[in-house]
């Protein structure tokens, strides 16, 4: 058949109303669309798969592959997994597998060793394993940092209101409390206090700009949930918006690949790694997001991609 093997397993997830494949189930799937081939640059009869990363050199690209701890690895999940490990592979760079811890009450160890092991059934070959966790301190001080140049206020505005506010372009009554006031409420938010807990840090980027994701987004959230790595002692963590770009920049990664339904918060990916004065870090967008009719047109039969899912246990 002529669709290949990255192009079904992202088809299979965006179908409305169909429930997501295991990675349990990629041998099985191998059977039917054929085993991804990086060194050949192609995936079974399909097209090729040749697409040039911007800005690229030989033995210099380094990738990551940064699922969330709160769940179970889908098909969905490994595209891009398999994608950064061609990328890495066809520059001879590296892959650097990294576990975005930054949520407690959604981690647990038991999703870092399915994790593990989905990542192995892929067969996906990565030079180091890390943890956003490790970079707790640095990400709280860069924080402070950008706290103390008026680029991040701490804000006690209800969710609701913050979320209609946001949508609305409306700024918070928070947005200009002065530098000290910030930086006293932020020690507030470090210490669990009753005041801090209520509390939250966000970025100062402009509630005005269409792109909603460049409306002051969050930072740090107040969390006095037990971290599954480092036990009680936080009481803050910072989202994967502010902690993702941060932490490519100190491991190098040279090219951060991203799905195109994202594609709107590559604006704030950059204007971050700005305010916090760091290198930037080239993104590159996914486009191979078939259609349904681009499906039928390639080859696969919608009545076995429904058989195979009835089949499953």
């Amino acid at each position: 058949m002529g669709l290949n093997c990255v192009e079904y397993m992202c088809f299979s997830v965006t179908l409305v109303g169909l429930p997501p494949f295991p990675i349990s189930m990629i041998g099985e799937l191998g059977q039917w669309v054929g085993l991804f081939d990086p060194k050949k640059g192609k995936t079974g009869t399909g097209p090729s798969s040749e697409v040039d990363l911007p800005g690229a050199e030989i033995g210099k690209v380094r990738l990551r592959f940064a699922p969330e701890l709160s769940g179970f690895l889908h098909i969905g999940h490994s595209k891009a997994a398999l994608l950064s490990q061609y990328f890495a592979q066809r520059y001879q760079g590296q892959l650097i597998l990294r576990f975005d811890d930054t949520n407690p009450a959604k981690e647990s160890s038991e999703f870092v060793e399915n994790l593990m092991k989905d990542v192995e059934t892929l067969g996906v070959k990565y030079v180091a394993v890390t943890h956003t966790s490790d970079y707790f301190p640095q990400l709280m001080e860069m924080a402070e940092k950008l706290i103390r140049e008026d680029k991040a206020c701490v804000d006690d505005t209800p969710q609701e209101q913050m979320r209609k506010e946001r949508m609305d372009g409306i700024e918070s009554k928070c947005r200009n409390n002065s530098i000290e006031d910030n930086l006293k409420l932020w020690k507030e938010m470090i210490t669990g206090s009753e005041r801090g807990l209520k509390c939250c840090l966000r970025g100062k980027l402009d509630m005005q700009d269409p792109n909603r994701s460049l409306r002051d987004p969050l930072y740090y959230r107040s969390n006095p949930v037990p971290h599954h790595r480092i036990g009680a002692k936080y009481k803050i963590y910072p989202t994967y918006d502010f902690a993702c770009p941060f932490v490519d920049a100190l491991e190098g990664i040279t090219h951060a690949l991203r799905s195109s339904e994202y594609h709107d918060r590559n604006a704030q990916y950059e204007r971050i790694l700005e305010d916090m004065g760091l290198r930037k870090v080239e993104g590159w967008d996914d486009p191979r997001f078939p259609t349904v009719q681009g499906i039928v047109r390639r080859g696969l039969k919608i009545e076995a991609l429904v058989q195979f899912i009835l089949e499953q246990e």
